[in-house]
């Protein structure tokens, strides 16, 4: 100590009122006498390592950091500024410096327990863990008094990866310790995360035989049951967790988690609640429910839950991710991408939220763009299927169909149960003129959907793509009875009944299933009821079809409803109807649309020869009215005019070519004038457009974790 000899006695009084002030825990008024004390000449190690103490107990890691190298420069045996730097350096994640204080601290003072586990755990996230093994075995002395060192070494081990020995720590507790619970839950434990999740269940089991009420016990069985696939033992063993304390966040967690597994996405959510009732603070409860919901296709509601854990965290990535996710999902490909770069802004090298951006860069004019950003996933993470599909659905858009080919198969050799994958490299197939690989890889698709559980949402999801590849591969009639699995489940009805309906058309098949017409007529879509009162107007069902649309109240905002509604009730001889005349006075300008009313009309009460006229006056004043041109070639095959149907459906293709119908025309006309082939591949064209419209397709997916 430099100074004269008051100032020496100064200093020494700042420094014994800096280290009563730091015992009372008051680090800031501490730190300002340790400075006092040094400003009065106090230069030694002691001053620097307390100063670095009051500092870190404050937050200021980087500036204790610098006090406690200058105590071991002051003095370089001094162990406690050593253990202390070792500390600080942890805590920066300045690992590899962290080891050398750890290392210097343990050579002067090996007996500090702490000094091993510190230059342990630096190791470990070194991934060094020859040498944190080394560290942890220094431990082995403190076990000779204390038992329980066993333990720590246990789990300090399995930190660093090294799961036999740590169970072997856990063995040799077990054995010296044969009634601590403890114990065997830390052995259980270890199995766990050694996926040995049969003795692991053993292992708690016997556990709980010592301590039947221990409820994290319990939960722990619970969730090692999950992972090895006893969906109903493990939900049993959470519910008795839970009725040993019911305000057990963690057993609430793990039981939504379990039905969210299992794809019971309702009774996940009904869970997931419980337990943010309990702790609303914790950002992956948030998330896990917002990605419930997505799951269910409930995507509006997902995203208020996912902005709940971005409350919680602003920081957190993957919820920035998913409202992108739930954005792209609902078609707002350019609202989602600010989202994805978020979540990048946070992690730059968040291989999902780049795959992401580039899908919704592709879907939004940019598809180079977005096979970059896939690319780009693909080099942090190429065992990523998802990307790989991403990258194989954008070289299609760009019409590069060999790299489409090449990315599906990567896709299909990362995930071989991938149907929808077998189902995308067909259809590349037949873009390339390989109809017979095409069809093979249909089959797979079919094979990878041979196991449906239609009672949970995935199931239902499974069963339209399976009705999607039974179409492609002509089996219609399977088609239709997976797609009215489906719907009579009410699961998707708003797209589901229409896809239903339509095939039915297909098919001519025109008697519905009592219980499918019961759900369409009490559907609140109204495009559902849209869908089925057209349906009934052409089987002749008019009263049915009135009863269907009346519950439809925007008929005067919907030109269709309400055109639909006048020719019921002109059918149906109501004598309110409005007249031709009428009609034209109030609804000026739709000359054309109110010409094809009337043929409808004429065409549904069977006189042909006018509901003709009736047609052909439309199409005069409105050459590009498909409806009417497609009204036109019905009409003329009604009639057994095969040409002149023939003629109309060439109109009609030529207002749509993506129009299944007027092909189906074509091939009833050609099958009239005797010409079988040109039948045959008119029905082929009509199969290929149908599956092109979407019918068959899945209309929602899984959120990120």
């Amino acid at each position: 100590m430099a100074g004269k000899p008051g100032e020496r006695r100064r200093s020494a009084e700042f420094f014994e009122q800096a280290n009563t002030e730091y015992d009372a825990g008051n680090f800031a008024k501490a730190l300002e006498f340790f400075d006092s004390a040094i400003l009065c000449g106090l230069e030694n190690e002691v001053v620097y390592n307390n100063k670095g103490a009051s500092l870190d107990a404050l937050g200021r890691n980087a500036e204790a950091v610098r006090c406690y190298k200058r105590a071991t420069l002051i003095n370089k045996g001094y162990e406690l500024a050593w253990h202390n730097l070792g500390n600080s350096l942890f805590i920066n994640e300045t690992f590899k410096d962290a080891a050398h204080a750890y290392s210097k601290a343990g050579m002067l003072k090996p007996g500090r327990m702490e000094n091993w586990t510190g230059l342990a755990a630096s190791y470990t996230k070194l991934g060094r863990s020859k040498k944190a093994k080394e560290a942890i075995e220094a431990l082995l002395s403190f076990a000779r008094e204390d038992p329980s060192i066993l333990l720590l070494q246990s789990d300090m081990y399995l930190e660093a990866g090294l799961t036999e020995e740590s169970m072997e720590r856990c063995r040799e507790f077990t054995a010296r310790c044969p009634d601590s619970v403890e114990g065997f839950a830390r052995l259980g434990s270890t199995q766990h995360e050694m996926a040995d999740y049969g003795k692991a269940i053993e292992t708690f089991e016997d556990a709980l035989k010592i301590d039947p009420g221990n409820k994290e016990l319990w939960n722990n069985v619970g969730y090692s049951c999950f992972c090895a696939g006893f969906l109903e033992k493990a939900l049993q063993c959470f519910d008795k967790a839970i009725g040993i304390d019911p305000s057990y966040k963690h057993a609430w967690y793990n039981k939504g988690y379990a039905y969210h597994g299992a794809d019971l996405l309702e009774d996940a959510i009904r869970c997931y609640q419980e337990a943010i009732g309990l702790d609303p603070f914790d950002r992956v409860l948030w998330n896990n429910l917002g990605n419930a919901m997505y799951n269910l296709g409930r995507y509006a509601d997902s995203i208020p839950k996912f902005v709940e854990a971005i409350r919680v965290d602003p920081d957190y990535e993957i919820a920035w991710n998913n409202i992108g996710n739930a954005l792209e999902k609902m078609e707002q490909h350019k609202e989602a991408i600010p989202f994805h770069e978020r979540s990048l802004e946070i992690r730059p090298d968040f291989d999902y939220a780049l795959y992401a951006k580039g899908v919704c860069k592709s879907l939004t004019g940019d598809p180079e763009g977005g096979y970059d950003l896939v690319l780009e996933s693909l080099d942090l993470n190429p065992s990523y299927d998802e990307a790989w599909k991403a990258r194989s659905r954008i070289a299609v858009q760009m019409g590069r169909y060999d790299e489409a080919l090449i990315s599906i198969e990567e896709a299909l050799t990362l995930n071989p149960e991938y149907d929808q994958g077998w189902t995308e490299r067909g259809e590349i197939l037949l873009a390339v003129g390989d109809p017979e690989a095409a069809q093979a890889s249909f089959e797979m698709a079919l094979r990878c959907l041979e196991d449906i559980r239609p009672d949970t949402v995935g199931g239902m999801a499974s069963l339209v793509r399976r009705g999607g590849v039974l179409a492609r591969l002509g089996r219609y009639d399977e088609a239709l009875a997976n797609l009215e699995t489906v719907a009579l489940k009410g699961n998707s009805n708003s797209t589901t009944i229409p896809r239903v309906l339509e095939l039915r058309r297909f098919l001519n098949k025109w008697e519905l299933p009592p219980s499918l017409k019961e759900i369409a007529e009490k559907s609140e879509e109204h495009s559902v009821r849209l869908a089925l009162a057209n349906f009934l107007v052409d089987t002749g069902d008019w009263q049915t079809a009135e009863s269907v649309l009346s519950a439809i109240d925007h008929a005067d905002d919907d030109a269709e409803i309400h055109f639909l509604k006048l020719k019921i009730k002109v059918l149906l001889g109501d004598p309110k109807a409005p007249s031709k005349l009428a009609l034209m006075a109030r609804k000026d300008g739709l000359r054309a649309s109110i010409e094809r009313f009337e043929a409808e009309v004429l065409e549904a009460r069977g006189n042909l020869r006018q509901a003709v006229k009736a047609y052909a006056r439309a199409l005069e004043i409105t050459p590009s009215d498909r409806s009417a041109a497609l009204g036109l070639a019905r009409v003329r095959l009604r009639s057994k005019e095969a040409k002149g149907a023939l003629h109309a459906a060439d109109l009609a293709l030529g207002i749509d070519p993506k129009d299944w119908e007027p092909h189906r025309i074509k091939a009833d006309a050609y099958e009239l004038l005797g010409e079988h082939e040109k039948a045959a591949r008119e029905v082929e064209h009509a199969k290929e457009l149908l599956i092109l419209s979407g019918f068959g397709q899945e209309d929602s997916s899984g959120g990120t974790s």
